[in-house]
């Protein structure tokens, strides 16, 4: 039983961090011009798997991802000073993939789901 608990959180982590780098992906080349693509390529998830029911989801990023949300003052050409309104590609996405994660770990472990991790298991041969 703990090996199919595991083996579930390993799995929900793996398809909620593959989802955040494809939503933000997505959001990220509509509103962003990349010039060397050092943002673009930065990114990744990695999981790791505890012994117990522990997992672990890196989100690895540039620094600077973190600041295109914020507002910021900028002048135009006439010194008029104005508030830049925030990209909104950070928070959003890794906000939502924590509530995602929190969500499908609360209730997402169904006697089906349960029944398709026993069975990937016979598969590869761990009983």
């Amino acid at each position: 039983m703990d090996l199919i608990k595991k083996k579930f959180v390993s799995k929900v982590l793996h398809e909620e961090g593959e989802r955040l780098l494809r939503n933000q992906g997505t959001i990220l080349y509509k509103r962003l011009v990349f010039r060397e693509g050092v943002l673009r390529d930065s990114r990744g998830v990695a999981v790791k798997e505890g012994d117990t029911m522990d997992g672990e989801l890196t989100f690895k990023h540039v620094d600077y991802e973190r600041f295109l949300d914020m507002k910021r003052k900028v002048k135009n050409k006439r010194g008029e000073v104005r508030t830049r309104k925030g990209y909104n590609i950070h928070n959003r996405f890794t906000y939502g993939t924590y509530h995602a994660i929190a969500m499908r770990l609360m209730n997402g472990l169904t006697d089906e789901v349960r029944e398709g991790i026993r069975n990937e298991l016979k598969m590869e041969g761990h009983g």
